[in-house]
């Protein structure tokens, strides 16, 4: 089982990876650095349907690390609000999917909601050092939004598809 397991990471993380580096072909309308619209969420998204917090996080974080690495972000402020974000969010939508009160559009929502205040926290503080870049919150959660709702319901239709038992052991 333990071979199942570490494909399995391996497997999302991989996709992970890639739609981070295609969403960076897709225009992000504001001035944020490293701002991207995080459709390589959709396999967190995925993971919540059975697997255990470590490995929804190193999900997260795997995939943010590789995609950084592949676009060239890696070790920038961008790929350090992105880790931060990255593992907030996932953190918070593991929270979420184990209360069963949300569906995957509500953890979805929340997750980019979490997701776009990290990093604009930290790049108030870290990165521009500037509280004003959290105007642009408002902005960034409209269309963040988007790719929650797009994200949840590919998610929704795996699962349905595939089967919510496709992660356990």
């Amino acid at each position: 089982m333990e071979a199942r397991r570490v494909t399995t990471l391996s497997m999302l993380i991989a996709i992970g990876s890639v739609l981070y580096l295609l969403e960076t072909l897709i225009p992000f309308p504001l001035p944020v650095p490293g701002g991207r619209w995080g459709f390589s969420n959709l396999v967190l998204l995925l993971a919540l349907s059975g697997m255990p917090f470590k490995n929804v996080i190193a999900i997260s974080i795997g995939k943010t690390f590789i995609g950084s690495l592949l676009t060239g972000r890696l070790a920038t402020p961008g790929f350090l609000m992105g880790i931060s974000g990255a593992s907030t969010s996932a953190s918070v939508m593991w929270l979420l999917s184990k209360t069963e009160k949300f569906g995957l559009i509500g953890i979805s929502l929340v997750g980019a909601s979490v997701n776009n205040f990290t990093q604009l926290l930290v790049a108030s503080t870290i990165v521009v050092k500037s509280f004003e870049i959290v105007f642009l919150y408002p902005y960034m959660l409209l269309l963040g939004s988007i790719s929650a709702v797009i994200n949840a319901y590919i998610a929704f239709e795996v699962i349905r598809r595939i089967g919510d038992t496709l992660w356990q052991d």
